[in-house]
């Protein structure tokens, strides 16, 4: 319909001008997840991703990665903690009292209002590259013909915290964070060599609720819930009892 936005020129839109930007700035900024704030949290953060084996982005991230740990600013991802994320849930908590905190009951509210909208999506192919960056984090692009972006506007009808509309949603392959305010040095340049290759690709089947420890700054996915696509109608099958 030529009134509802275009999901994939708004992507490709997106990186474009982030790509710019990039060129554009002199410091990279602090971009780590595991805050003060985050590692003051008891209960694990609730996040809806894809989960990307490192095979779909292999062998050339081997590279990229080999290129960015010369920057004494970078922290890369490991493999195990690959992933698009989708929507951000928030932290699990037995006695909520902020706003990026729910209880488990609620989570589980989310996974059956959820199911059947996000089921009802197809499988798809989603493809890496190329490389890019915010100021604070280098990220391959997703090129998934905007259906991440439609799942994204799908689960914010059953948002458990308030949505930060601020930024529009960008899916990215994120492989490291920056550490620090620096001088962007030859980050630019060093990205570039990879900016229009394709990495790799692969099918997305299921949709994952993970949860993450907060007292690591990259524990493993732990799969709270695990949405097929395809499965239409089928009921919620809420089997989570996290400790």
């Amino acid at each position: 319909m030529w009134w509802l936005p275009d999901s994939v020129a708004e992507q490709e839109e997106g990186y474009r001008r982030v790509w710019q930007n990039l060129r554009q700035v002199t410091e990279v900024e602090d971009g780590r997840h595991d805050t003060v704030h985050w590692r003051s949290h008891a209960g694990k953060f609730a996040i809806c991703c894809v989960r990307v084996p490192v095979s779909a982005v292999a062998p050339e991230i081997a590279d990229v990665r080999r290129a960015l740990r010369s920057l004494p600013f970078v922290r890369l991802h490991p493999d195990r903690f690959l992933h698009v994320a989708i929507q951000e849930l928030g932290f699990l908590s037995d006695a909520p009292e902020h706003r990026d905190e729910f209880a488990l009951d609620r989570l589980e509210e989310f996974i059956a209002m959820a199911e059947r909208p996000v089921c009802d999506f197809a499988p798809f192919e989603m493809m890496f590259g190329g490389v890019n960056s915010f100021t604070d984090a280098a990220f391959l692009d997703v090129h998934d013909d905007g259906w991440l972006s439609r799942i994204h506007r799908r689960l914010r009808d059953f948002a458990i915290v308030p949505v930060d509309a601020h930024y529009p949603y960008l899916p990215t392959l994120t492989v490291a964070h920056y550490v620090d305010t620096s001088p962007i040095g030859r980050l630019p340049a060093i990205l570039s060599e990879w900016r229009d290759t394709t990495f790799g690709a692969c099918t997305v089947g299921h949709v994952d609720i993970v949860l993450l420890r907060p007292n690591e700054a990259y524990p493993p996915l732990e799969i709270a819930h695990s949405f097929e696509l395809g499965l239409g109608r089928n009921p919620a099958e809420i089997a989570l009892r996290p400790a």
